[in-house]
């Protein structure tokens, strides 16, 4: 246990083998992410990333080449038939009633959960990512697998306004612990004041901020965490960084995503 996170400390074998991921510059980048955001040069931690299923996704062409061959085969197509002659049996009004009364239904899925399953990553496109680039599984607000002092550049984008304020202050405390003297942490967070802003002047409508909310990690008006420039800076002082105005291995970020909030701050 740590006081600093109140969490069990990583796996020591995994600890060893993410910080042997260096890049080209023989330096530590880390990207923390929970929107599939994938960066090459990067040690991607993302908790979407599923590695048993990944690990598993080549044996699908083997059982591709199996389905063909049992196509191909004379038995099972005799079997096939009969089965289709029993399914036109079944398909008579009385009977389909019977089985229709008697067979369970699925479960009712709300509009909420589907909405989440349809942001799930899917297996193949883990597969994809992972060829191109390092990809661990990691949950916000959990201690990282990463030795102190050991990271050169931390990008966390979009993951500070999922936790309440007292995971965040723990999340940030972590990545000051891994992040070495002079070390760099680019976070980017939905900017409210900015939002609140559009919706003063009239930009906006009522109903356009609560998308904007809900675009921006939240599940609505009353779900999310959101920061103005003030309140993101205050945190990332208290957590021993010094704000800074410089360019970091992640700033074409902004160019990509300028409605966010971008701010540097450098481990002391």
């Amino acid at each position: 246990m740590t006081d600093r996170t109140g969490r069990l400390t990583a796996a020591p074998a995994r600890a060893r083998r993410l910080r042997h991921h260096r890049n080209s510059r023989g330096e530590l980048w880390v990207n923390i992410t929970s929107s599939h955001l994938v960066l090459t040069d990067f040690v991607n931690l993302d908790p979407g990333y599923a590695p048993a299923l990944v690990t598993a996704y080549p044996a699908l062409a083997w059982a591709r080449a199996l389905r063909r061959a049992l196509r191909a085969s004379r038995t099972l197509d005799a079997l096939r038939r009969a089965g289709a002659a029993g399914w036109r049996a079944a398909r008579q009004p009385r009977l389909a009633a019977m089985i229709a009364r008697l067979a369970p239904r699925p479960p009712r899925v709300r509009s909420g959960d589907r909405a989440r399953r349809a942001r799930r990553w899917s297996v193949r496109g883990q597969w994809e990512a992972r060829r191109a680039a390092v990809i661990a599984r990691h949950r916000a607000g959990r201690r990282l697998p990463l030795a102190d002092g050991s990271v050169d550049h931390l990008l966390c984008a979009h993951v500070l306004q999922e936790l309440p304020p007292r995971l965040a202050g723990r999340a940030l405390a972590e990545y000051a612990r891994v992040l070495r003297p002079g070390g760099t942490l680019h976070l980017v967070l939905p900017d409210l004041r900015q939002a609140v802003d559009h919706y003063v002047r009239g930009e906006i409508d009522a109903d356009e901020l609560v998308t904007w909310q809900r675009r921006n990690g939240g599940r609505g008006p009353a779900g999310g965490w959101y920061y103005d420039e003030h309140t993101a800076q205050r945190r990332l002082v208290g957590a021993g960084f010094k704000i800074e105005s410089l360019p970091t291995p992640s700033s074409r970020l902004a160019e990509n995503d300028p409605a966010s909030l971008h701010l540097v701050g450098v481990r002391a």
